[in-house]
């Protein structure tokens, strides 16, 4: 959830994101990915890998990162904890997902990895934005720094990482707007197709 300049060396980050973190959410990343380009994002092709690595923004994508249709997507370790909601997770998976459809472009002369039409795209696929982002900024926003290309996550996070996280409470009001029209669902929940067959979690 980063706005870079352009494409970013993914050798230079093969050794974050072969750093061993076992695995301390209540779900399945993976899985709560797939479920989410199931439902949302039928048409993207090619596989999809899902990582956990300390670098740099709370989650980003790489279209063609491990190669050609194969994507990757990596979620910071400050999200891999057991009171991390799956809801925010979700959220943030719609997001990455949303930069394989809607792909950076030049404007203006800058590379810009977030255009009107992406975050159009997003609102439909994700109108609890303002729930899942209220979540992060009031659990781990202390280690959060907004920066001119992006939203960071700072060193600080390994001192707050194990500190218990407040619940996901999507009926709580957000800008004055009512929860059930920002938060549909209780905040995003799937409505998978029958076809969806839940695999192993890794």
């Amino acid at each position: 959830m980063r706005r870079r300049r352009g494409p970013v060396d993914v050798p230079r980050l093969q050794p974050l994101l072969f750093q061993p973190f076992e695995p301390r959410t209540r779900f399945s990343l993976t899985e709560t990915l797939n479920e989410a380009r199931a439902v949302h994002f039928p048409g993207i092709a090619g596989d999809i890998e899902v990582r956990i690595a300390a670098a740099g923004p709370l989650a980003f994508v790489r279209a063609n990162g491990m190669g050609p249709l194969a994507h990757l997507v990596v979620f910071h370790p400050v999200l891999n904890h057991p009171d991390t909601p799956i809801e925010v997770v979700r959220f943030i998976a719609k997001h990455e997902l949303t930069h394989l459809v809607e792909r950076p472009r030049i404007i203006n002369g800058a590379w810009e990895t977030h255009p009107a039409e992406f975050w159009d795209h997003e609102y439909a696929v994700a109108p609890e934005r303002w729930a899942a982002w209220q979540w992060v900024f009031g659990n781990i926003g202390g280690c959060l720094r907004n920066r001119p290309d992006g939203i960071s996550v700072t060193r600080r996070w390994m001192a707050i990482h194990d500190r218990p996280r407040r619940p996901y409470t999507p009926e709580l009001p957000f800008n004055g707007e009512r929860w059930d029209r920002l938060c549909p669902g209780y905040g995003a929940q799937l409505r998978l197709p029958a076809s969806w067959v839940a695999s192993p979690a890794p």
